[in-house]
């Protein structure tokens, strides 16, 4: 009896690890396809991650208009309705215009290029006030800071006179961050099983 038992849990045991390897180059697999597509159409996965995105804003706008609504009259905020309404209506429109006219697509990713230069450098901006209050306080590590900060602002920039092309370029750089992320979860999923077998 505590044989069998023993067996039982031993068979559980593998049949989860067996779930776990199948799961794990599943998904490297996935995120590997998602990194080609991305490197070798960088347009049409721009395209496709800039409607998710929209509808993700549309779906947020949405959010904030109901927790608006759901607050007592007292704890209202107006900064809530607002930000609901704008960014409901923005990426509604924007949705709209992607799928109705003939250029709409371009408009999207345009729109999309410019919000993401937009918080590159005010990600920059704001990293270099940190380098600026890390160098007086002399906290180590400042100089990267300073220099993540520039580039952010320069890449902002850069995206901003661009916007198209920056957001394919970031889709580019996506795709190999994919690529590379998936074969390294597939290759770490079938080591980890051989090393399992090898142990067994």
């Amino acid at each position: 009896m505590k044989k069998t038992m023993i067996l039982s849990v031993e068979q559980a045991a593998q049949a989860a690890r067996k779930r776990i390897l199948n799961g794990g180059v599943a998904v490297g697999v996935l995120l590997t396809g998602l990194g080609v597509a991305a490197v070798f159409a960088p347009l049409l996965l721009g395209w496709s991650l800039a409607v998710i995105l929209m509808a993700g804003f549309v779906l947020y706008g949405a959010a904030q208009l109901l927790a608006y609504l759901e607050t007592d009259r007292q704890r209202r905020s107006l900064w809530t309705l607002l930000t609901g309404l704008a960014l409901a209506a923005f990426a509604g429109f924007s949705l709209w215009a992607a799928f109705a006219t003939p250029y709409g697509s371009a408009a999207l990713i345009a729109g999309l290029g410019t919000a993401v230069a937009l918080f590159t450098v005010v990600q920059g901006i704001s990293q270099i006030i940190t380098f600026d209050e890390m160098r007086r306080n002399g906290v180590p590590g400042a100089g990267w800071v300073l220099a993540a900060g520039l580039l952010n602002a320069v890449a902002g920039n850069l995206i901003a006179m661009q916007p198209v092309i920056g957001w394919v370029s970031i889709s580019t750089v996506w795709g190999i961050y994919l690529m590379v992320s998936g074969v390294a979860l597939a290759a770490e999923s079938l080591s980890d099983h051989r090393g399992r077998s090898a142990d067994a």
